[in-house]
């Protein structure tokens, strides 16, 4: 939603991206306007199906969804020097991954962990913990030796001299590869457990030096996406939707779903490929999430934010900024680990530990 520059006072400037939000909706609702945020996945034909089952059980039995596993590789494969020159989804001001796309899926996993609202012990706050890869790191696990292998000795040295992380050792750099270890807490005890692991130093597709004219969708980006939801012993749902890295970037997207049905009915195992709705034809390029794209557009045409709006995304920045801290900090020699409180008026929301 908003980014700030990491590399001066770091974990202190991550968290003023609460104070971004704060200033955004009370402005909004001061001028009468209506601000949709463009997270599509919450109009996502499959994920709200997730969270519609997710709820149903919750809400009858009062289980809560007790773990949560999220993937998301993208396949940003970034030569060395680029981590330097680039200013689209730039590491060079401190912040990476989580900034770049990472706040869709701390926002999926907000938006789904909304119906433990409905369990016996609700949640009121989220302990936090941080494990990232930044691009020095990142630029020491590709060897040049390695590259020459890929490339070819002659191409990679025309580029091998170029500024890269290793040569600006005094360079805060943003993260390519986070971890977080998630628990939703309710007084002393564990609601949830979750684990958001978000790449970009994942399978690739791009095999060249040179970077094309479209360095978002034409630079060998693969994304490969993955939920596991568990609600006790009652049931798991898993997501699974892996591009396969083709030219037409089909990314079919299967819900399974497994129920203790002796004990809450229902099939045993489910299996769904979810489609369009227009039409009942495999799913090609990325058309699911785009149409989610033009749900959420239309919201805004409409000015309609009961989907997405501004003021529906409190928890997801709240837990990105203590995210986006622990990463700086961790990187300082912090513990990277936090707790944010949930209910949206506390006035300390935010706790290092």
């Amino acid at each position: 939603m908003t980014a700030r520059d990491l590399r001066g006072e770091g974990a202190a400037e991550a968290l003023r991206l609460v104070d971004d939000h704060r200033f955004l909706t009370e402005l909004a609702a001061a001028k009468g306007v209506t601000v949709v945020v463009q997270a599509q996945r919450r109009a996502h034909p499959g994920y709200r199906l997730v969270k519609d089952i997710l709820g149903d059980v919750v809400a009858e039995y009062g289980i809560p969804v007790t773990y949560v596993d999220v993937h998301h590789s993208d396949g940003t494969w970034n030569m060395p020097w680029e981590f330097v020159s680039r200013e689209g989804h730039p590491y060079k001001y401190g912040y990476g991954k989580l900034l770049h796309s990472g706040y869709h899926f701390v926002d999926l996993f907000c938006w789904l962990s909304e119906v433990n609202r409905a369990s016996a012990r609700p949640p009121d706050r989220f302990g936090i913990e941080v494990s990232a890869v930044d691009a020095r790191r990142i630029d020491a696990q590709l060897t040049d030796v390695a590259y020459e292998r890929l490339f070819g000795a002659e191409r990679w040295r025309r580029f091998g001299a170029l500024p890269r992380p290793a040569s600006v050792p005094d360079q805060a750099w943003g993260e390519t590869d986070v971890v977080l270890l998630v628990r939703s807490l309710s007084g002393r005890d564990v609601v949830t457990t979750a684990v958001l692991s978000l790449l970009q130093s994942s399978f690739s597709g791009r095999s060249w030096l040179e970077l094309p004219e479209d360095t978002y969708r034409g630079n060998g980006r693969v994304r490969h996406e993955r939920v596991t939801l568990q609600v006790g012993p009652l049931m798991t749902i898993q997501v699974h939707s892996y591009q396969d890295g083709g030219p037409d970037r089909e990314s079919p997207f299967d819900v399974v779903v497994y129920r203790n049905n002796g004990l809450i009915g229902g099939e045993r195992v489910s299996r769904v490929r979810v489609r369009p709705a227009d039409d009942g034809a495999e799913p090609r390029g990325d058309s699911l999430n785009n149409r989610a794209r033009e749900e959420i557009f239309r919201d805004f045409l409409a000015a309609d934010g009961r989907r997405s709006g501004l003021d529906l995304h409190g928890t997801t920045v709240r837990v990105l900024s203590a995210a986006a801290a622990g990463v700086v900090s961790s990187a300082g020699g912090g513990s990277g680990r936090s707790t944010v409180a949930l209910d949206p008026a506390a006035a300390a929301w935010y706790r290092a530990e």
